[in-house]
C-alpha cells in the first residue's frame, strides 16, 4: 500500500460526511483504476496495453449479480461502482495468486465461471497475450457480453457440469459469488469440473459466505441449525433470502469452515482461505501435478 493510499484511508471517515457521495463514488472509481492500470503495467510490462473498459451493464443483469436488497440496485448501477469493484477485484485477483507463490509470467488464460455481465474479467483485455474466456448460466448475460465486449471467449453453462471447455484448458479459473449460490447436492460435481479444465499447478479462486453474512441474513435458530449441520441452504422462497436469489430462484448457500475445508479440500489443495473486501471468505485451491486428490 503507497503513502497516498494509506492517507486516503485514514481520511475516509472524515471525509465521508462532508464529502457529497458522487464526489466519493468518484474518486473511489479513479484510485481503483489508477491501481489495477499502475500494476498491469509495472507487472506486464511490454504486453500491457490499455483497452476500454466498454459499457455498464443493464440494470436488469446487475440486478442477478449477488444484490443482498433490491436498493442496492441504485448504487451498483452506477458507473463509479461498477467499474471500480470491477477494476477492485481484478487486481486483487493478481495480488492474491502472487501472494500464494504464482509466478505471473506462467500466466496466459484463464475463466470466470459465473461471469454475469464480465464486471472483472473485461479488464484483464489490458494484459494483451492473456487468453479469456467466461460461462454462466445466464444466456441473456452471455448475449450482452458477446456483443460489448469483444476479445474473450463467452460460454453458457448448464446449471450442472459439464462446462464447454476442453480438459487443462486454463492456468486460473476464478469465480466470484458463484459456489454462494450451487446448491450442495452439486458442489462436488463442480468442483470436480473446474478441476478437469484447470491444468496442473493451476490455481482456483473461489468465494463462499462468510460470518458478515452468516451474521446478516440468518436467524438466531438459522445460525443455530448451520453450526450443527455445518450447512444451511436458503431457496428463492425464504424471507432472509438474497434479492439475487429471490430474482433468479436460486439458493443462498452457508458452510462452516469446517465444511468448507472438507468439501474443498477434498478436490483441491487449499493455500489460503482468507476474507476479502467483499465480506465473503476467498478460497485459493491449487491443483497439484499428479492426479491425487487431497482429502
Amino acid at each position: 500500500m503507497t503513502v497516498s493510499n494509506t492517507l486516503f484511508d485514514l481520511a475516509r471517515p472524515i471525509l465521508k460526511p462532508i464529502v457529497p457521495a458522487d464526489i466519493r463514488y468518484r474518486l473511489r472509481h479513479a484510485r481503483a483504476k489508477r491501481e489495477f492500470h499502475n500494476y498491469t503495467r509495472r507487472k506486464f510490462g511490454i504486453h500491457y496495453s490499455k483497452q476500454s473498459s466498454g459499457p455498464v451493464a443493464p440494470a436488469e443483469l446487475i440486478t442477478t449479480e449477488a444484490l443482498m436488497s433490491k436498493r442496492d440496485l441504485a448504487l451498483k448501477a452506477r458507473p463509479e461502482w461498477y467499474f471500480s469493484t470491477g477494476y477492485s477485484g481484478a487486481l486483487e485477483i493478481l495480488t492474491t495468486l502472487e501472494q500464494h507463490s504464482f509466478d505471473l509470467a506462467n500466466l496466459q488464460s484463464m475463466l470466470e465461471f459465473g461471469c454475469g455481465s464480465a464486471r472483472v474479467l473485461r479488464h484483464f483485455r489490458n494484459i494483451g497475450y492473456l487468453s479469456l474466456a467466461g460461462s454462466d448460466a445466464n444466456p441473456k448475460a452471455i448475449e450482452w457480453a458477446r456483443r460489448n465486449l469483444p476479445g474473450i471467449d463467452f460460454r453458457i453453462n448448464a446449471l450442472e457440469p459439464p462446462l464447454p471447455f476442453a480438459e487443462k484448458s486454463f492456468d486460473l479459473v476464478y469465480a466470484i459469488s458463484v459456489f454462494t449460490h450451487i446448491p450442495l447436492a452439486w458442489q462436488h460435481r463442480w468442483l470436480e469440473e473446474l478441476r478437469r479444465v484447470l491444468r496442473p499447478e493451476g490455481y482456483l479462486l473461489c468465494t463462499v459466505l462468510g460470518s458478515s453474512f452468516v451474521d446478516q441474513m440468518l436467524t438466531a435458530q438459522d445460525r443455530a441449525k448451520l453450526k450443527q449441520t455445518g450447512a444451511l441452504t436458503l431457496d428463492s422462497n425464504h424471507p432472509q433470502a438474497s434479492y439475487s436469489t429471490q430474482e433468479l430462484g436460486s439458493w443462498d448457500v452457508f458452510q462452516t469452515r469446517e465444511r468448507v475445508h472438507e468439501a474443498f479440500g477434498a478436490v483441491f489443495r487449499i493455500c489460503g482461505y482468507t476474507n476479502v473486501a467483499v465480506g465473503q471468505d476467498m478460497l485459493i485451491l491449487r491443483r497439484d501435478s499428479a492426479d491425487q486428490i487431497h482429502t
